[in-house]
This record gives structure tokens, sequence and C-alpha cells, in this order.
């Protein structure tokens, strides 16, 4: 028989390149999905009657299409639903009974002594989502919270200050004015233009025309928060940590995912009993109504989903506990582990990870403020300009008045030094030695002063 040469494959190589196969040998990675995820966002099984074939979508699956598309090489594969746990399909993977696995699966330790896993492809850490009750204790100083304090404090000192100008020019020629106790009602109806002291000078006009204009301006902004706050109500979580449901047993719910329920036992600390498995993701309003939980744990990523969903009346609250990420599953001492986790970091990358994203938790209709707000307080920035006008004008007529009143002063305090000066010399030299002269009409004597 005559002897073959070596094949040469693509690229000069002679060693069989990953997703080349022969006719006999091409057959498809065998990938298995959870045909039973709590979540249906991220994998989500349905049979195709048309195709007589099992349909599978969901982020999950999304972003392993997207990793197979960075591949140096053809992935054939198919995607079978696997009928049981998370822990029994990477088990179903170590006993080779499916090639792969791909969902929204967690990288935990005592996982990896089974399979493989991938880079993560999403972070993830298990996290306490709770309802929500309205804040009724800050209600009672909520129109506080309209300006920040320091617009608070710049608003009150300016006020104070141009009160104090206009007193200063005001108070010598107006009667209405030339008290200071009068200056300062005169400001408070100033916030309500409800002034009826009439202003003589028209340097104290020059000062209050550009603050009556900014008074308008603060007083819509004013407004419009205070508005915006009383229509957002103000909320805060109805269980703020986990050590009140530990101190007062309360129970919790959880979606099935079997590591969750070893996670709550073992390192938090709950009672298996306080325990209670939710199977869909639409059972846990119904559930948090009826009080048959008092708080939910899902991972981060699904608790970003629920929340997209039904984005009022519930937050997240309390620490995250850090865990290893999603990930795919493949056998111990798999080649495609590394290509995978190449091609995934490759995903993130480009930005396609993150419209993933996006695409997932598009349906959401939240907005800050429908779960839970602090309220954003106004700051003194959109109203820096009216200030430094308004501060800049009556900075002006301040120094100019009271260069005017020391300019008077100085006069007076002149004039009186001079007169004080003049009776003094006059005192002392002039009525001191008088002359007596007699009358030429008369013996009698008179003074005459030198």
């Amino acid at each position: 028989m005559k002897e073959l040469g070596s094949i040469q494959w693509p690229g000069g190589v002679q060693t069989v390149p990953k997703g080349w196969t022969s006719g006999d040998e091409e057959k498809p990675l065998k990938i298995g999905v959870p045909a039973r995820g709590a979540f249906k966002q991220f994998v989500k099984v349905s049979y195709d009657q048309g195709k007589n074939g099992w349909y599978v979508t969901g982020f999950s699956i999304d972003v392993f299409k997207a990793v197979v598309k960075h591949l140096r090489y053809q992935l054939p594969y198919e995607l079978v639903p696997f009928i049981g746990t998370y822990d029994e399909m990477v088990e179903e993977v170590y006993r080779k009974g499916l090639d792969a696995a791909v969902g929204d699966t967690d990288i935990m330790a005592d996982r990896c002594q089974y399979a493989e896993f991938s880079q993560p492809y999403a972070e993830s850490g298990l996290i306490m989502v709770v309802t929500v009750k309205q804040d009724k204790s800050e209600e009672v100083w909520m129109f506080m919270d309209t300006f920040s304090k320091r617009m608070w404090l710049i608003t009150i000192t300016m006020h104070i200050f141009i009160g104090c100008v206009i007193w200063l020019v005001e108070h010598e020629n107006n009667p209405e004015l030339d008290r200071f106790g009068a200056v300062l009602w005169f400001s408070v109806t100033l916030i309500f233009f409800a002034q009826r002291e009439h202003l003589r000078s028209n340097l104290s006009r020059f000062v209050l025309a550009p603050w009556l204009f900014s008074i308008l301006i603060i007083t819509a902004g004013f407004t419009a928060s205070l508005t915006s706050m009383l229509t957002i109500s103000r909320l805060q979580p109805s269980v703020s940590d986990i050590e009140t449901l530990l101190r007062t047993n309360a129970p919790v719910g959880y979606n099935g995912n079997s590591f969750i329920v070893r996670y709550l036992i073992n390192v938090i600390g709950f009672k298996a009993d306080n325990i209670k498995k939710i199977d869909s993701i639409n059972d846990y309003p119904v559930a948090f109504k009826k009080g048959d939980i008092k708080a939910a744990f899902f991972v981060v990523p699904h608790a970003k989903v629920f929340l997209a969903k039904y984005c009022t009346g519930y937050t997240m609250t309390g620490p995250t506990f850090k865990l290893g990420g999603f990930g795919f599953v493949f056998p111990k001492g798999s080649p495609l582990t590394f290509d995978i986790s190449e091609a995934i970091l490759k995903v993130k990358e480009s930005g396609e990870m993150r419209q993933l994203e996006e695409h997932l938790l598009s349906p959401s209709n939240c907005s800050s403020s429908t779960s839970i707000t602090d309220g954003s307080s106004l700051g003194p920035q959109p109203f820096a300009a009216l200030f430094f006008i308004s501060g800049g004008v009556s900075a002006f007529a301040f120094l100019v008045t009271t260069l005017r009143l020391a300019r008077r002063h100085i006069r007076r305090w002149a004039y009186a030094f001079h007169s004080q000066c003049y009776r003094n010399v006059a005192s002392r030299f002039l009525f001191r030695n008088p002359v007596m002269r007699a009358n030429n009409q008369g013996n009698m004597l008179m003074y005459i002063p030198l």
C-alpha cells in the first residue's frame, strides 16, 4: 500500500484546527439550556410547531451567539432544553450528557468541582429587594429640601445685605425707613411684593430693581421644586437591613435557585422554614401583597430585571454579597473554555455587551424618582448670575453711600473741630487782659477788649 503524506490544513498547520471535522465526525455540540429558568428574560424555551423544534431566546442566548461570532473558527452547536436545577445541569456536563451549558448560571466554588466556567459575562451578587413605603417623617420639613443649605444661606445673606444697604441710603431722608426694624419688616414684605414703604432715593431703587427680579426667579424655582416633591412621593424601604429580618423571623422569597438557599442558610443565617420558593417573577408582587414574604433575594441581574418590570413600589436595599458572576459551563480540560473566555472579552470591549444589557432592561419606564429618592435640591448655580448682578449693584451702592456719609460726617466733624478751636482761642486771648479807658462824657470807666 502506498503511504500518503501528512495532511496540510489551511494556514500550513498539520494539526486538526478547532472547528474542522471530517464528514463522518461532523456533529454539533449539544449545549444544554435551563428549560425552567425563573427569569425568561435570560433564557426562554418555547416550542415552534411550524419548525417542529425548540426555540430558545433570551439575554444569555444572545450573549452566547455574539461570543461565538468572535471565535476564529466555526462552532456548530444545538441548544437542548434541560429539565432540572442549575446544579443538575452542571453535573450533566460532568457526566458527558451535555457538551456545554449556557444560561444565567452563577460561577460557584462547588460547581467548579464538576466543570469549568468561562470568563463571567455578567457581574453578579446576592441582593435583597423589598417593598417601599411613604416616608411621613420628613414631610413636615419638605419645603426646606427645595433648596440646598448653601442656596438658603446665600439667599438669606443677600436679602439681609440688600435690606441694610437700602436702610443706609434711606434712613436720613425717609421717616418710614429711619429705624432698622422697619427695614427688616420691609425685607419680609419684599418677598411677597407687598411692601408699602416708598423709596425716595434713586440709588435705593437702583439697588432694589435687580433684586426684585431675582426674587421673582428664585420664587418660581422654589415653587417648581416644591411642586415636584409634593407630586413625587418620598419613599423608604419597608425593611432597612437583613438583621431586622433575622431578628423577627420574617419570611423571605427566592426564585428556586438552589445555591441561593444554601447561601441564605449557611452564610447569612436564615432558618430553612422562613425561606419560600417563588416559581415565577409574576408571583412576587402577589406574595408581597399577601404578606407571604417580607423580602426577596435575587442575584443582581435578576433584581434589575424585576425592578425593570415592577418599578413602582420596590427597591434594592442592604449590602450586596459578591458572587462569581454568570458564566458558560464546559467540561474540565475543554479547549473551548479559553477561546470562549477570550471571545467574551472581545464582546465586552466592542460595546456589544452593553447594547445587549440595555436591550434587556429596555422595558423599564421607571425613573429614579419612582423608587427611592432623596430629592434634588436646587443649588445656587442656576441663580449665580442673578446673585452676581444684585450683589454687585448693592456693593456699589453701599460703597457710594458709605463714602457720601463719611464725607458728610468728616465735614461736620471738621466744622465742629474748627468751631471748638476758635472758641478756645477766643476765650484764651481776646478776653484775657481788658483795658480801662475813661469816658469823655464822664468819669465812668469801660472795658475795651484788645
